[in-house]
């Protein structure tokens, strides 16, 4: 059965899956968390370098999968197993949830197609048709069109990613995200607009950019960073140190006199843990650190090297750290 299923995954990870394929998959899934577990871990492999065309609504893909799902029926007596309803809304809402239905919906008489980037526990580059090139962090989605270098350069963005786009004056690129977007000629710039976070952020290191959003419209020289608030649509701009921001496309964390309470709350981000800082004292801003970390590094290697310029010790009770300050003595 292990290795039945594994060839159906492979088959539905790949576009190329028959209806009885994402039944199978669909009833695997149910039997228990394990299975589920199992299948994001495959499909978080095979997302930082796949990309899926992207299904509009569950309408469509239902639609659609009705369709297929008729077509083989005449083909062979055993599409006879699609006569129950729940196979069909688990095999669509499968294909719904997971953007894998290769599914396609008509705007003013055109067929357009979407596809959609994935990244779980992995960093991923690519290369779009124009040259641009872009890196997705870690937990990232990027979506675009198959218009995209035909009429325009769009893209849609959730998560962090650094690009070096190509120049094209007459295609202006641009980074669409909830709240605000990013036009840019040729330039390279970072952009980190996670869901959860009422935050975007753009960091420039090359180019100009011009950043909209609201009733902002703020054109950025290198070496400038822009924080702006949904919530608020208020826009902070500064000098930065664009290395700090950047360094993880090169699979490294780098930190450059920020306060530590900062680190703590990246370090918590990147890692999926709970920090507790048990000092006041260590939550004073004043309290900076520097360095520079690999990021395959573990959490208790980093805080180690920490304890060395700090005086800090930190304990692990339960799942969460604790971090006290050490009174020196003299």
């Amino acid at each position: 059965m292990e290795n039945r299923i594994n060839h159906i995954i492979a088959r539905v990870l790949s576009g190329e899956s028959s209806s009885d394929d994402i039944l199978s998959l669909s009833e695997w899934l149910n039997e228990n968390e394990k299975n589920r577990d199992e299948f994001r871990r495959l499909k978080n492999y095979w997302d930082a370098d796949v990309a899926f065309k992207h299904s509009v609504a569950p309408a469509f893909s239902a639609d659609k999968l009705q369709q297929k799902i008729n077509v083989q029926r005449r083909q062979t007596a055993r599409r006879q197993l699609w006569r129950s309803a729940i196979p069909l809304i688990a095999a669509a809402c499968l294909l719904f949830i997971f953007s894998m239905g290769f599914f396609h919906y008509n705007t003013n008489d055109r067929t357009s197609e979407y596809y959609t980037l994935l990244t779980g526990e992995h960093t991923s580059d690519f290369t779009m048709e124009d040259g641009t090139v872009i890196i997705l962090n870690k937990n990232s989605r990027l979506s675009y069109s198959d218009k995209y270098g035909k009429d325009s350069r769009n893209v849609k963005l959730e998560g962090e990613a650094y690009s070096e786009v190509a120049k094209d004056p007459d295609k202006p690129f641009q980074v669409e995200m909830d709240g605000a977007s990013i036009t840019v000629l040729g330039t390279h710039f970072n952009v980190k607009a996670e869901a959860e976070s009422d935050d975007i952020t753009a960091t420039l290191v090359e180019g100009s950019i011009r950043f909209e959003g609201a009733k902002q419209n703020i054109v950025m020289t290198p070496n400038q960073q822009l924080t702006f608030s949904r919530s608020t649509n208020k826009v902070n701009l500064k000098e930065t140190d664009t290395d700090t921001f950047t360094a993880w496309k090169d699979g490294l964390l780098k930190y450059k006199s920020i306060p530590f309470i900062q680190l703590v709350e990246n370090l918590k981000d990147i890692y999926q843990v709970e920090i507790s800082i048990d000092d006041d004292r260590l939550a004073d801003p004043s309290v900076t650190v520097s360095g520079t970390f690999a990021s395959e590094q573990s959490l208790e290697q980093i805080l180690k090297v920490i304890s060395n310029s700090l005086p800090v010790r930190w304990t692990n009770h339960d799942g969460i750290y604790h971090i006290q300050y050490i009174t020196l003595k003299r």
